[in-house]
């Protein structure tokens, strides 16, 4: 990214638009004509997810899952998942719903899992509808394994 992209988006970012914060924070993320910068990023991921821009909300949970620019925190990562996922980011289904099976930072639900798993195919996201699909089959099997 250029300099004067940077910066064009940094302006747009400090009047409060999601998506500016978004992509720079993703800039920062990555370091795409910036030094890379995990606690700038997290701070910019914050900022758009306080404002509902869901993928924000998704990538500040592996912020806090991982412990990008923060503490490690698995109760707010789950929480920022959820929060994309409520807002129909299927990535952010997927992993809720993998949560759920595993019983991961949750108490084990193969019901939500199944549940979480169908609302990703139902996105349409290529992605996310191969990965869940995948997911959705074990789950139900699982579930079926457990019927008497």
């Amino acid at each position: 990214m250029t300099a004067a992209e940077i910066s064009h988006l940094e302006a747009l970012a400090a009047q409060g638009d999601a998506d500016a914060q978004f992509r720079l924070a993703v800039v920062y993320t990555y370091g795409d004509g910036v030094q890379d910068d995990n606690d700038r990023a997290f701070e910019l991921y914050t900022l758009a997810a306080r404002q509902g821009h869901a993928e924000a909300q998704y990538n500040l949970g592996i912020c806090y899952h991982y412990g990008y620019g923060t503490k490690p925190n698995a109760e707010a990562a789950f929480k920022c998942y959820s929060s994309a996922a409520e807002q129909g980011f299927a990535k952010g289904m997927v992993l809720v719903g993998m949560f759920y099976e595993h019983g991961l930072y949750v108490a084990q639900s193969l019901e939500k899992a199944v549940k979480w798993y169908r609302r990703a195919i139902e996105t349409g996201t290529p992605e996310a509808v191969e990965k869940a699909t995948k997911l959705l089959a074990e789950a139900q099997e699982q579930l079926q394994s457990k019927e008497p």
